[in-house]
């Protein structure tokens, strides 16, 4: 499958527990479950990054990295779960 994220990413949330995101479809099932009140547009741009991804519109590391920077905004991203290649400056992360 093309929307495979490499390495996965592991999400932490009291409401949901851990849950490992595999692929943009694991994604994007968690986006929709996650608390409409708890949505921002960042959610919204995760959303469709994933969505994107997963209909073969753009590529599956493009929908990881959406997704990672929503969910550390929203605080669910699992200490170390987050592997790839980057930097981090003031707490930015630039990928390279």
């Amino acid at each position: 499958m093309a929307d495979i994220f490499e390495p996965p990413l592991l999400v932490d949330d009291t409401s949901f527990g851990k849950r490992s995101i595999r692929d943009a479809m694991d994604a994007i099932e968690f986006l929709e479950e996650w608390p409409f009140e708890k949505r921002s547009k960042l959610h919204a741009c995760a959303c469709e990054a994933c969505c994107a991804a997963y209909d073969g519109r753009c590529e599956a590391k493009a929908a990881r990295e959406a997704f990672i920077a929503w969910a550390r905004w929203a605080g669910i991203i699992a200490s170390g779960a987050a592997m790839f290649e980057g930097k981090e400056r003031a707490g930015v992360v630039e990928l390279l």
